[in-house]
């Protein structure tokens, strides 16, 4: 009885099963804005997929462009239960972006950084995804915002 108790002790202090990406899974594509450096702002086309892999796992791939250059990226994630994330550059191609980036997910928000100032947010609001970017490139600081519609 004792070794029960223990047991139902311990289990009910475990932390609680982290906050699913679910919610953000499929296929979206949209547009919006960029801005880099101080030069006008400029169409900003995204398209984006989220595809669980195994619990706690997920591929996190997509490609945005502007009329001046394009960016893909390739992210595996990795869910711990306290709702942190991991996310691993897994592109094929070497690639400028951070090869290991950090976050947080709560409901309906996703947001990644790492040390070079570079980050990816994903907020959902009212069926649509609103993916936001930064970062230090080639060309300097650039700030994107596209609202994506799931394609899938």
């Amino acid at each position: 009885m004792r070794l029960w108790i223990a047991l139902m002790l311990a289990l009910l202090a475990a932390p609680l099963q982290a906050f699913s990406l679910d919610a953000f899974e499929g296929r979206w594509r949209g547009e919006g804005g960029m801005v880099l450096n101080a030069e006008p702002e400029q169409r900003f086309r995204c398209r984006i997929r989220l595809r669980a892999i195994d619990p706690g796992q997920s591929f996190f791939t997509g490609r945005c462009a502007t009329s001046q250059a394009a960016q893909s990226f390739t992210y595996m994630l990795f869910e711990t239960s306290d709702g942190g994330l991991r996310a691993e550059n897994t592109a094929s191609v070497e690639s400028n972006l951070p090869a290991v980036m950090q976050g947080q997910a709560s409901e309906g928000l996703l947001r990644l950084h790492a040390e070079e100032d570079a980050m990816f947010e994903l907020q959902l609001t009212a069926g649509a995804l609103q993916f936001r970017i930064e970062g230090e490139g080639d060309q300097g600081f650039a700030r994107g915002i596209a609202h994506l519609t799931r394609s899938e």
